[in-house]
């Protein structure tokens, strides 16, 4: 199978993983803003940490809107969204159904850290798709992370 492929810079990559950190035993959630290459691929070229608003942030996560608002205008103009980030702090760092339901599908990526082993986290990057025979269901296509 033929796997994705997306790039991160190492400092925004620090800053994911640390923020991610930060708010355990919550899930984190944030923004990576970057610019897609000539051949399509994206690349995250920084991480805005945004709050978690969900009711419930120790098992799921919900961007706070005014804080997502104010990312999205400041990178205006700039640079693009190329990703949303979310933590698994207890879980494996593959979408659930509850990530693969999201309205954001139409952003290039979806990266996921599991912390099950915070001394070792685990990163995935996805890129959810409708499914060609179902209308509303999602699936997810691995990256290939490759850090610059």
């Amino acid at each position: 199978m033929h796997r994705l492929q997306i790039q991160i810079r190492r400092q925004a990559w620090s800053e994911m993983i640390g923020h991610c950190l930060e708010a355990m035993p919550r899930e984190a959630c944030g923004l990576l803003f970057g610019c897609l290459s000539a051949a399509g691929i994206p690349a995250a070229e920084h991480y805005v940490p945004v709050a978690n608003a969900a009711k419930n942030p120790l098992h799921s996560f919900e961007l706070h809107p005014q804080e997502l608002v104010r990312a999205l205008y400041a990178a205006s103009g700039k640079q693009e969204l190329v990703g949303i980030v979310h933590s698994h702090p207890r879980a494996a760092p593959y979408p659930s159904d509850q990530d693969l339901a999201t309205l954001w599908h139409t952003t290039p990526s979806h990266w996921i850290v599991s912390l099950r082993n915070p001394s070792l986290p685990e990163v995935n990057a996805f890129a959810f798709r409708k499914r060609q025979r179902e209308n509303f269901s999602l699936e997810a296509i691995s990256y290939e992370i490759v850090m610059e």
